[in-house]
């Protein structure tokens, strides 16, 4: 008799096991389909940047830009008559700060100034003393307050959208640079 049960156990979870197999055949795999295709994009717009041309600066920009600078180099001026390099060295941008650091730019003013000296010295039948500039603060004791606590602007060039050259003119005529500046985070900075 338990052979007997045993046997129709078996038949009965062989059946079991046929049905569900038969079943899931029937229903056959679930269908793959592609997945659904997006709308189409809405066309972008894209930003064109406007090219900047110094040459056509708006006359209002360039009065402004002017007025702005004129003030700037005042009161540089008055910064540097007062020898005062703390303030004056918050005028100029990072790089520039940097740049009249280097042991190059320090030599080069170095000899510049040397020769100059030279010049003056031969004029009025002296020897000329060789100064030597270890520092910025060397550079504008020597050479930025003997040459730049009278500074006048007679001219701006924009160089790009927030940079620009300042000239002055001298007694012979001649236009001279007095200095790049570049508008930094609202503030004009030296930058050459």
């Amino acid at each position: 008799m338990i052979k007997m049960m045993y046997y129709i156990g078996m038949k009965l979870i062989g059946s079991l096991l046929l049905s569900i197999f038969v079943l899931a055949c029937q229903t056959g795999p679930e269908p793959v389909t592609a997945p659904p295709t997006p709308p189409p994009a809405e066309p972008q717009a894209v930003a064109v940047e406007e090219v900047f041309e110094p040459e056509n600066v708006a006359q209002d920009l360039y009065d402004t830009t002017m007025a702005e600078v004129r003030a700037l180099i005042g009161e540089l001026n008055r910064i540097i008559r007062a020898r005062n390099y703390d303030v004056w060295v918050g005028y100029l941008a990072n790089d520039y700060f940097v740049r009249i650091n280097s042991d190059e730019f320090l030599e080069e003013r170095t000899e510049e100034l040397f020769r100059r000296e030279q010049i003056i010295a031969a004029n009025m039948g002296r020897t000329a003393q060789r100064r030597v500039l270890r520092n910025s603060r060397d550079y504008f004791d020597h050479i930025v307050v003997p040459s730049r606590s009278n500074d006048r602007v007679d001219d701006i060039d924009f160089l790009s959208r927030t940079s620009v050259r300042a000239y002055t003119i001298d007694g012979r005529g001649n236009t001279l640079i007095l200095y790049d500046l570049e508008n930094i985070d609202g503030n004009w900075r030296i930058v050459n």
